[in-house]
């Protein structure tokens, strides 16, 4: 076995500025840095430093200071991806080979890619300190290239105090949550939320409420993966109808509707019940003074016999294989003891911003006496739990959702529903996906990206001009999570892609200034974080004219973007952002750096 001995130095942190890959050492692409950033010199250590990318908070400075003070002889670069879609990032970040020495993901994805393009960690003994039970799930041909770091067992969430000042019980079975939604309405009370407002929710209720009946089974397993392949059909799938017909029976109950409600209303008492992909704490405050405290339940089958919960791992980590390569060795043995160190117990903690929230991945690990999770103990021991399906789902999740939503509207029924699918997955299959809105014939710059979304932006709003704001790391874990979050690929730009690298806002905005006022917004930059440390804005014109300063124009801009004192002034238009991108993609059709432009 082969071992990394343990240093007695311990680590120190690069905190960088750049948006991006571009700054990363490992990264191998022909686009070129986003923006510059702000290092310590190489010289005054004379090691390289480890880069790893932030996003969704899965990596914080909290760790990397609780890191440092371990290792000082160990630098970390962080850059920060701040869009909407990090699991989309993540995935097509390693599709394309352009990762950071130590990569992060949300999901266990592409085992193809990662034997091409991640270190195999089988043969580290830091492996052996993991749950075999997950380990099993992440073997690639006898190799391990990721580890997990804590899972996350989502259900039903329910707010407890409610339930108890009330003198109800936590339901055990649909038919009981259908009895006491009738108690609960009377009561003046709404009975269940959820949040709605991206594609992946409905296709994760669909599943998780389908384990149920169908899909946590060995036949649904099966099924799952060869309808993958194309070797089985839904619409002909008895017991996938019997799926559909369970899950349309909680759409008719009114469980589930197209009405997206924030979880910060269930944190606030506006309904007992609420689905969602996880919540990041158990107990709240409102205004009045008043605490609710929740609980999670499991997804109910029928009559109860098969209640069943959802197991998603919290972030998986691998290094990059080209610190195997001749020249790399001082940053792959510090790329191996940075894994040594989360496979600990102290490290896992660390580097779980909140570990209440995950049941440990480690094998000595025990739920917690303070875990959310402790009155679910009993289906966690029975194995009543079913991984989240999202991993080669990847290019049929959002228009499978568009069809569940259909469903939820009232606007086909079951078996068209059913019969959708299949051409999805058919068209899919075959290419002719019409979820493909152009090709791109090269990788873009970060500055190219940011042109493409804001002509059409500027297109859609008919305006005279657009603005976008670049997004930088700024330390204290800060990164503009308004403005372009990434550069576009290589290769097929679908809405998957769109919402990597859009803007987070799906609103589009439009000012009304003179172009004096323009180019002094542009020049005091994007002070998302209200800390005088504002981001970059791009500027773009129809026709590449130059403003005059008296002069008035229409200028266009993501919503989130706005400047704070100018929010009041803007007037959003009808067109979402993303249709702009995929209207002025269709119109593209072949992406090229040279072919972007605002005529």
């Amino acid at each position: 076995m082969k071992r990394i001995a343990a240093k007695s130095a311990a680590v120190c942190i690069l905190l960088c500025g750049g948006i991006a890959a571009g700054v990363l050492a490992a990264c191998q692409r022909a686009a070129k840095a986003p923006s510059e950033s702000t290092t310590v010199k190489e010289e005054e250590s004379g090691k390289d430093a480890l880069t790893v990318v932030s996003f969704n908070k899965l990596i914080t400075e909290e760790f990397v200071e609780t890191f440092c003070s371990k290792y000082p002889d160990i630098k970390l670069e962080m850059t920060s991806y701040g869009g909407m879609n990090g699991t989309g990032f993540a995935i097509h970040s390693l599709e394309n080979g352009d990762i950071p020495d130590i990569y992060i993901s949300t999901q266990n994805y592409g085992k193809e890619l990662q034997e091409k393009y991640l270190l195999d960690l089988s043969n580290y003994d830091f492996v052996n300190n993991y749950s075999s039970v997950l380990l099993d799930s992440m073997d690639v041909n006898g190799s391990i290239y990721l580890l997990p770091s804590g899972y996350q067992l989502t259900g039903i969430y329910y707010n407890r105090t409610i339930l108890e000042e009330n003198g109800w019980e936590v339901p055990k079975s649909f038919e009981e949550l259908v009895a006491l939604s009738q108690e609960i309405e009377a009561a003046g009370y709404k009975t269940m939320g959820h949040g709605m407002s991206l594609d992946g929710y409905p296709f994760n209720y669909f599943f998780n409420i389908g384990n149920t009946v169908y899909f946590g089974t060995p036949e649904g397993t099966e099924w799952k993966e060869k309808f993958l392949k194309g070797e089985e059909t839904a619409s002909e799938n008895s017991q996938l109808r019997k799926t559909a017909e369970y899950f349309n029976r909680w759409v008719e109950h009114g469980f589930i509707t197209t009405e997206h409600m924030d979880v910060q209303d269930f944190y606030e008492g506006k309904c007992v019940f609420f689905m969602c992909l996880g919540l990041n704490k158990y107990e709240s405050t409102v205004e009045n003074g008043k605490i609710f405290e929740f609980g999670n339940m499991p997804w109910l089958s029928e009559d109860g016999s098969n209640n069943m919960l959802t197991r998603t791992v919290s972030r998986y980590i691998g290094i990059n294989k080209s610190l195997a390569e001749h020249g790399n060795e001082q940053k792959l043995e510090d790329a191996l003891e940075f894994m040594d160190y989360i496979s600990t117990a102290e490290g896992q903690r660390a580097f779980m911003t909140n570990s209440t929230q995950y049941m440990p991945s480690l094998n000595e690990g025990s739920i917690p006496q303070d875990s959310p999770y402790l009155e679910i103990e009993e289906f966690v021991n029975r194995g009543r739990t079913v991984p989240l399906v999202y991993v080669g789902w990847e290019k049929l999740l959002i228009p499978i959702a568009q069809e569940i939503k259909e469903l939820i509207k009232g606007n086909i029924d079951v078996d068209t529903m059913l019969e959708g699918f299949d051409k999805i997955n058919y068209d899919t299959l075959t290419g002719s996906s019409e979820d493909i809105f152009a090709v791109a014939e090269e990788t873009l710059t970060i500055e190219k990206t940011a042109e493409l979304v804001a002509i059409a932006e500027g297109k859609a709003a008919d305006a005279d001009c657009a603005m976008i704001s670049l997004n930088e790391y700024h330390g204290n874990d800060n990164c503009n999570e308004q403005g372009i979050a990434w550069y576009i690929y290589k290769g097929s730009i679908d809405t998957d892609h769109i919402n990597m690298f859009r803007p987070r806002s799906s609103a589009i905005s439009v000012l009304q200034l003179t172009g004096e006022e323009i180019k002094e917004m542009q020049k005091a930059g994007f002070d998302q974080d209200e800390n005088g440390n504002p981001y970059d804005y791009l500027l773009f014109t129809k026709n590449n004219k130059e403003l005059e300063a008296d002069s008035v124009y229409r200028l266009a801009i993501s919503s989130g973007e706005l400047p704070k004192n100018l929010i009041s002034d803007a007037r959003e238009i009808q067109m979402p952002l993303a249709e702009a991108i995929k209207i002025y993609l269709k119109e593209l059709d072949t992406v090229r750096a040279d072919r972007i432009c605002w005529e």
